[in-house]
């Protein structure tokens, strides 16, 4: 499989946050897109990054921010981003 981020993977990623018991809500004026479920509330400018929002959370949990060391390797590996 070979799957590149476009406009054909947003409605794929909609689904899917649908189907995980996500209320989508878009706010027009902000062009800003929202997931909610219970009290977790993710907000991206679409629905595949909203979904990238949601993997990492289930990834990482309430600790998802990156540590010291994890950020320092990954400039190590990725100089200049």
């Amino acid at each position: 499989m070979q799957i590149s981020a476009a406009g054909n993977t947003e409605v794929p990623a909609y689904l899917v946050l649908i189907a995980k018991g996500y209320e989508i809500i878009y706010r027009d004026p902000d062009d800003a897109w929202v997931a909610q479920k219970g009290e977790e509330v993710f907000a991206a400018s679409g629905p595949l990054e909203l979904l990238g929002l949601v993997a990492m959370a289930e990834a990482r949990g309430s600790n998802w921010c990156a540590t010291d060391p994890e950020i320092e390797a990954f400039l190590k590996k990725y100089p200049g981003t």
